[in-house]
Parts: structure tokens; C-alpha cells; sequence
């Protein structure tokens, strides 16, 4: 269960190259944001994406059995699909 955004905040630091820094500066001011809160924004939308895109793609022991069961020992074609692959396309 997802807990409560705290109130409370934590000091953040990094040191970046300051031809990019300039350029985040100029990316915030053009929606009227403060570096802080831009720089803010795009990390959390970031760390989301990769936690999402990673909770996506991991499988559970059951989930990968499964998967290499399927690739490593195919079903047999069904009467459909053979007779849909035999098809000859005329364009």
C-alpha cells in the first residue's frame, strides 16, 4: 500500500556540467518553473516510468516456467493457422 507523501523534505545534490545546468534553467523558465521544481517534476516522472516499466517486464517463477515452456516447446498450429499460411496472397 502507498503511503502518504511526507511533509517533511530532504535536501537533493548533484553536480552537473554547467552548459546542461544552463540549459534546464532555460527548459523551467519557458514553462515558468523554478530549476528546482522542473528539475523536481522530471525526476519523479522519470523514477516512475523505470519502476513501472520494470514491474512490467519482471516474471515470477510460475510466469518464467511458463514463458520458456511456451518458446521451447511450441503448441502445434491449429487447422485455421495452417490453413491462413497455405493462403496465397494475390495483390
Amino acid at each position: 500500500m502507498a503511503s502518504r507523501r511526507s511533509l517533511e523534505t530532504a535536501r537533493v545534490e548533484f553536480r552537473m556540467p554547467a552548459d546542461l545546468k544552463i540549459e534546464v534553467e532555460e527548459a523551467a523558465a519557458l514553462l515558468g518553473a523554478t530549476f528546482t521544481s522542473f528539475a523536481t517534476e522530471i525526476l519523479i516522472e522519470r523514477a516512475r516510468q523505470v519502476k513501472r516499466d520494470y514491474a512490467l517486464t519482471k516474471m515470477n517463477d510460475e510466469e518464467r516456467d511458463a514463458f520458456i515452456e511456451m518458446i521451447t516447446k511450441p503448441a502445434e498450429p491449429s487447422e485455421s493457422l495452417v490453413k491462413l499460411m497455405s493462403a496465397q496472397v494475390t495483390l
